[in-house]
């Protein structure tokens, strides 16, 4: 996901004439070819390749013609050569190889001692190479840009592939793959592939003794990691940075030349304090819900139960089923029933979402896009009894299939949601009736902090859910950030207790089935948004609340036993962040107070000027509340008790003509 600079800008005191020399290949150039890559590796008995990604069906069919292979996995994103980020970076990919239903070939292979598999030490090596040899003695050495893929190989895309066949060459290439596998790989065991590949997903990060590294310092006794000879940033892989840090504290650090030496005393002493650790973190982390997505392996699991994703027609019915229960008890309340059932049908389309959202941010920011299409925050408001927090419990459940606790309002400051957001995943942190002074106090740090997260490249941490009755309006620089829904309905308490029974039987019955069929659509839907927003022009707009709310629609339409209500609907970003959507509130005031103290108002169509004064009286208050939700296009300002707008403007937000009237109107 990274996206490098077209050059790199070098100072002039670099050291630029200090560099060392290099080994270069002299070459000469016979002709240019077409082959299938088929062709290029058919006829070969031995493969020794390295290759920095690849694709697992790939590696399948190429594995397949040889009898016998050694493959080296490297990484080019990393961030430094401290042995916390190289553990956490082999952990990672010895977690990437494995998550694919075809590693499973891999596994019988190692088991069968025809595959071995490595993963690279030298956190700055981009060599791609295939050492090919026959029985016969033929040999043929295969490099290039084109790393172990179908995109590399089956021309999806265009790389540089060259080829020898000298004896010189094979030799060459050949002591070079095995000097970079014993100086700078580092082997992966076969057991652990293969109680990985059966579902130990957690393998490694439960026990890092089994994490490759270690494996060398067990044979070897000692493992030397040297110290950077340039001092260049590397990015990190995303979802590495957090295990590097657990680590780091742990293991054994530099010495004062920089070296880190790794013996089997300093890791039997790591692994005691790792397990000591462990057991405290389980502790911790048994509170937390973390609902994991996979994008590599398009998988979702539940705090390590893996979700599933094919659920059962029947149970998407009932929960479809308990959700229009749900939103049809809402008739029994006073007010705009019909706006309030669209609120929270666009609440829980974001709520749904919110599980994409980091991905889509870190994606943005890689490749020139604004953060905020994809919001992390998402607040419902509005007076209490209006089912804000039931329905939030609700959402929930459906998307983990288990109860999980709301927060509190004092939960809401900047260190307790660091904590939270760094221990929790993909569930949004729900706070709940959040006060105004807790509001006031943290909102700054916690809702306009839009590089959380990315600095860090993480991919699923969780959005945060705000349910207040005390927050009666949004402010512009909040509005554009977090999505934010206002109820206009409360439900009497006697009523309210006979309407319990229905919203406790929608609890109970509902499942994480509906939101299943919902992830396994999406996954489908971000990939191609992320495509479009990598590859294609700047008139793409990546409109995530429409994707989503189609997705739904379908899955109701498909799957709802009676019409879809319309307040089930495909929602866009306008829908979300629009003029209108975001000024609801204070267009509803200023209509009321048009048509029940027009006097209050004062019209100057030579200055294009209206003017709404608040009444003597008023909590002057809710004239900055009004104040604060209007559009900038209005040019609006408030004076003293009043809001003085341009009148053309006005009109055409507000819907209403603006026209002075006579005594007798």
């Amino acid at each position: 996901m990274n996206q490098m600079n077209l050059f790199d800008i070098m100072p002039e005191d670099s050291g630029l004439q200090q560099t060392k020399q290099l080994q270069v290949v002299k070459a000469q150039f016979i002709e240019a070819s077409s082959f299938t890559w088929q062709e290029l590796f058919e006829g070969y008995d031995e493969l020794y390749a390295i290759t920095f990604s690849s694709g697992i069906h790939f590696m399948q069919g190429l594995l397949e013609k040889f009898e016998y292979a050694e493959v080296i996995f490297g990484c080019e994103d990393i961030v430094d050569n401290n042995v916390a980020a190289i553990m956490a970076v082999e952990a990672k990919m010895v977690e990437l190889i494995t998550k694919n239903k075809s590693a499973n070939l891999m596994a019988g292979l190692m088991k069968e001692d025809k595959l071995k598999l490595y993963v690279s030490r030298d956190l700055k090596s981009h060599e791609k190479v295939f050492v090919l040899k026959a029985k016969g003695g033929r040999v043929r050495v295969i490099t290039g840009s084109a790393n172990m893929s179908a995109s590399a190989f089956c021309g999806y895309q265009r790389e540089n592939v060259t080829f020898f066949e000298e004896q010189e060459a094979f030799d060459w290439y050949y002591e070079r793959f095995m000097d970079f596998r014993e100086k700078c790989a580092d082997n992966v065991n076969q057991q652990v592939v293969e109680r990985m590949v059966e579902g130990e997903d957690n393998l490694l990060r439960e026990n890092p003794e089994e994490i490759p590294i270690f494996q060398t310092v067990k044979s070897k006794k000692i493992v030397v990691i040297e110290k950077p000879e340039d001092e260049t940033d590397y990015e990190v892989v995303a979802d590495v940075t957090g295990f590097r840090d657990e680590l780091k504290t742990m293991l054994p650090k530099p010495q004062k030349n920089g070296m880190t030496l790794l013996t089997a005393e300093a890791l039997h002493v790591f692994k005691r304090k790792y397990s000591e650790h462990r057991q405290v973190k389980e502790i911790k982390d048994k509170k937390l819900p973390k609902l994991h997505v996979d994008y590599e392996s398009g998988t979702m699991n539940f705090n390590g139960k893996v979700c599933n994703l094919k659920p059962d027609p029947d149970k998407i019915k009932s929960d479809i089923n308990c959700l229009k229960n749900y939103l049809s008890s809402l008739t029994m309340f006073y007010g705009d029933v019909e706006q309030s059932q669209k609120d929270y049908f666009g609440f829980m389309n974001w709520y749904f979402a919110s599980l994409f959202m980091p991905c889509l941010r870190y994606v943005a920011v890689m490749n020139n896009y604004d953060v905020t299409p994809f919001p992390v925050i998402g607040i419902i408001y509005g007076d209490s009894n209006g089912g804000k927090s039931t329905f939030v419990r609700l959402l929930s459940k459906m998307m983990c299939e288990i109860k999980v606790p709301l927060n509190s309002s004092s939960d809401f400051t900047a260190s307790n949601i660091e904590d939270l957001k760094r221990g929790c995943e993909g569930l949004p942190i729900n706070i709940d009736d959040l006060s105004k002074a807790q509001y006031s106090a943290h909102f700054e740090k916690v809702i306009k902090d839009d590089e959380w997260g990315i600095r860090d490249h993480f991919i699923n941490y969780p959005s945060i859910a705000i349910t207040t009755n005390k927050v009666p309006s949004l402010t512009a620089d909040i509005s554009k950030r977090a999505i934010a829904c206002h109820i206009n309905t409360k439900i009497d308490k006697e009523i309210g207790v006979k309407n319990s029974k229905m919203v406790n039987e929608s609890m109970r019955h509902a499942t994480n089935s509906l939101y299943c069929e919902y992830v396994r659509r999406m996954l489908e839907v971000v990939a191609k948004m992320v495509e479009m927003m990598k590859y294609s022009d700047n008139e793409y707009f990546p409109d995530i609340f429409e994707a989503s709310s189609t997705v739904l629609v379908n899955i109701f339409n498909e799957y709802g036993a009676e019409a879809v209500p319309e307040y089930i609907r495909i929602l866009t970003y306008a829908d979300y962040f629009g003029n209108k959507a975001v000024g609801r509130n204070a267009i509803q005031k200023i209509i009321i107070a048009w048509q029940n103290e027009a006097d209050q108002f004062v019209i100057d169509k030579k200055k294009n000027k209206l003017t709404y004064s608040y009444p003597d009286g008023g909590r002057t208050y809710e004239l900055k509340y009004i104040f604060d939700e209007l559009p900038p296009v209005l040019n609006a300002q408030l004076v003293s008790r009043s809001i003085v707008m341009e009148l053309d403007k006005a009109q055409e937000f507000f819907d209403v003509e603006f026209r002075k009237r006579g005594w007798f109107r």
